[in-house]
């Protein structure tokens, strides 16, 4: 199977470059790889090029907006969105997922992320095996290490543009129990911090909230576990 993967980008020369490279080792042999910019103003694109990767530069409607250009776009069976600032954790680890996927007859497939910090130290690992009820409770599910067919976004449609940050826990509300979702338990992708959701924590709770109501959780528990996640965070930016 054919995977592209799908890197969306603004202003981010100083973080680009290891995305790039940890694509260039991966060992799975079919991969397409799609450089998507909103019109960046530093030498982003000036790397892109050096590395003659397929790129489109133009003015976008945020993040969720660049996801779906690289969607349409893709040629892959198997779409992977990995962030500029982003970077593969091994270089099996398309090869690993692929074959899991295939093991298992997946149309989905998720694991494990690594937050880092900018001396490359772990300062946290998101993503886990979860229910549907789990997701409408939580984000809990790390959406840069998420493999997803492109069938899969011709039948159920793309990342909603109305959400700023939460259109991913959208999504996969969306298509959780339409498709076969599987869980590979590994490290798939490391994070730098200061992506959207990390920069814009109360934003990003709130569009969860939406979301997990939107897709049939009550509202008034919503609300209760809306204001405990706002709490925890505080405590947590304290300690």
């Amino acid at each position: 199977m054919k995977v592209t993967i799908v890197t969306p980008v603004y202003n981010g020369a100083n973080t680009i470059q290891d995305c790039i490279d940890s694509i260039k080792l991966q060992d799975y042999p079919d991969i397409e790889h799609l450089v998507i910019d909103g019109n960046s103003t530093d030498n982003t694109l000036d790397i892109v090029k050096s590395n003659n990767i397929k790129y489109i530069s133009e003015a976008d409607a945020g993040i969720y907006d660049a996801f779906n250009k690289g969607i349409r776009l893709a040629s892959g069976d198997i779409v992977h969105i990995l962030n500029s600032d982003d970077m593969y954790a091994e270089k099996n680890i398309v090869s690993q997922v692929i074959q899991y996927m295939t093991d298992n007859n997946l149309d989905a497939c998720h694991g494990y992320a690594e937050q880092i910090n900018n001396k490359n130290e772990v300062v946290r690992r998101v993503g886990g095996d979860i229910t549907k009820k789990g997701l409408l409770s939580k984000m809990k599910v790390s959406h840069p290490s998420t493999f997803i067919k492109r069938n899969v976004y011709q039948k159920y449609g793309e990342y909603s543009v109305g959400f700023k940050i939460a259109a991913d826990h959208e999504f996969l509300l969306r298509i959780w129990d339409k498709i076969n979702i599987g869980f590979l338990p590994i490290v798939t992708t490391k994070m730098r911090l200061g992506g959207a959701s990390n920069s814009q924590v109360t934003l990003s709770y709130r569009e969860s909230l939406a979301a997990a109501i939107l897709h049939g959780k009550p509202a008034i528990s919503s609300l209760v576990k809306y204001y405990i996640e706002i709490i925890k965070n505080k405590f947590y930016k304290i300690s």
